[in-house]
């Protein structure tokens, strides 16, 4: 039976899910597809392709909001939920985070749950570089966090971090930075509603 791009990418889903993606090589993905390696590049041009549609997938349980016509506070809860769902499905695969975050830095557009966050300001009335600045802020912190929270799991597995020491509040501290990020985002929505409507 030929090959199919379904199988490369379901295979490549699955060594990620169980082993992470310091296993996830081209020729490890061969060998479990019991094909030569240049039979992958028929169906993806790289490993930072496959990369990248392992990361669209990752994020697909993340679905948009529709917030046509809603005030700041709905605006604020919008982005409240969008950060916890993204956190739970980096959550679920492993070094999942890693993933996105490669794939956000080489091709942005193509992760729509993240670009939704600047997307959203800007539709809810932030001007300028604000809503890019804030988007950025608010993606650079759930990777950051996740990522964090996931090497330090993956250390604390191969016995190379004490598990006392690693946090049991990690979802815990995750809201509380949110709480911050949202409540800078909350105050420039606010002044710049008032800015329009003092101006108007």
């Amino acid at each position: 039976m030929a090959l199919t791009r379904e199988q490369v990418i379901d295979t490549a889903f699955s060594i990620l899910r169980d082993y992470g993606i310091a296993d996830l090589s081209m020729r490890r993905l061969a060998r479990d597809l019991d094909v030569q390696p240049g039979a992958l590049y028929w169906h993806v041009k790289n490993k930072q392709d496959l990369l990248g549609v392992l990361a669209v997938m990752i994020l697909a349980p993340v679905k948009p909001q529709d917030l046509d016509g809603a005030g700041a506070a709905a605006v604020i809860e919008s982005l409240r939920l969008a950060s916890r769902q993204i956190r739970d499905a980096l959550l679920a695969v492993r070094d999942g985070a890693e993933v996105v975050a490669l794939t956000h830095t080489l091709a942005p557009q193509s992760l729509p749950a993240l670009q939704r966050f600047t997307e959203t300001l800007a539709a809810a009335g932030l001007s300028g570089r604000n809503p890019t600045w804030t988007g950025r802020a608010l993606v650079n912190y759930i990777l950051g966090s996740v990522t964090q929270e996931q090497t330090q799991s993956g250390l604390s597995q191969a016995g190379l971090l004490d598990s006392t020491a690693r946090p049991v509040d990690d979802a815990d501290a995750f809201n509380f930075g949110l709480e911050l990020l949202l409540a800078g985002a909350a105050a420039l929505l606010h002044k710049e509603s008032t800015q329009q409507r003092d101006s108007g």
